[in-house]
């Protein structure tokens, strides 16, 4: 197949690999020569993919909610202090809202795919308002058909976005073997580069901050970059002490019990590929 132009950025784009989606289709990957996107072919089995909004694979779901709401926290109030009303759009089952909620902060829920089982009476249908202060999408990035449309009807509903979504590895190899393309559930077919996300910013008008790795924000305002190092845990000292505790941890004979989500992953992952 043709290497199709950048849904970005309209550049050209070269196939650097292809995946068994959802273990029957071959599917291949793009990447931009320009801003460093990469998206899958055309992704005619998505209605497949989303028969169920949460996949049985999305093991990490919970906590991935409560690494959420200790992090968020520390960017809403080093970053937007001033916050009054917040939205978590594809907000899922609304666990994340609830728990800020429980923390003080006022979100509201958006999906339009999933059942709100942990926020009703607190999704976006029960406010008058539709501009936000603060707008939050966790894992939704990357699975953006369209993502300047997508990203457009956010900025609509406010002019700073908080978000995660995994970078792509620093070598473009890695991406072959990488967890996160996750072909099995075949629901991942848009990957960021920093160089993605700034070109994002770039065109929308905005200030784009990150941590490099998972989390970033997009503003209408600057922000004091050693304010937001701070909020994303990037200073000299917290780096040495997240070192420091790597160290310890090796050293401690009485290590805590390791979690099981990395081995329950595989171990499903395998089950479905038996399944299918």
């Amino acid at each position: 197949m043709k290497p199709s132009n950048c849904k970005i950025c309209n550049s050209s784009t070269t196939i650097i690999c292809s995946k068994k989606i959802l273990n029957k289709y071959d599917v291949n990957y793009h990447q931009c020569s320009s801003c460093s996107f990469v998206q899958t072919d055309d992704p005619f089995w998505l209605s497949e993919a989303y028969q169920s909004a949460i996949t049985s694979l999305d093991i990490g779901l919970i906590n991935r909610n409560i690494y959420l709401q200790k992090e968020i926290p520390k960017i809403i109030e080093s970053c937007f202090p001033d916050a009054k009303i917040m939205l978590d759009y594809g907000g899922g089952y609304g666990m994340f809202v609830r728990m800020m909620r429980d923390l003080g902060y006022n979100f509201y829920r958006q999906d339009s795919y999933c059942e709100n089982l942990f926020a009703k009476y607190f999704d976006i249908v029960d406010i008058e308002t539709k501009r936000m202060d603060v707008l939050t999408t966790f894992e939704v990035f990357e699975h953006l058909d369209n993502p300047l449309e997508e990203i457009k009807k956010m900025f609509d509903l406010s002019d700073n976005i908080v978000f995660s979504t995994v970078l792509t590895p620093a070598d473009i190899n890695e991406f072959t073997n990488w967890w996160y393309v996750s072909p099995l559930v075949g629901q991942h077919i848009a990957f960021y580069d920093i160089t993605t996300l700034k070109y994002l910013a770039g065109k929308f008008g905005k200030h784009l901050y990150s941590n490099g790795n998972n989390l970033h924000v997009f503003s209408s305002k600057k922000l004091d970059s050693n304010i937001v190092n701070r909020a994303f845990g990037l200073t000299e000292k917290t780096m040495l002490q997240k070192i420091a505790a790597r160290i310890l941890n090796r050293m401690e004979p009485n290590k805590p019990q390791q979690s099981l989500l990395e081995k329950d992953y595989l171990f499903i992952e395998q089950k479905l590929i038996n399944k299918n």
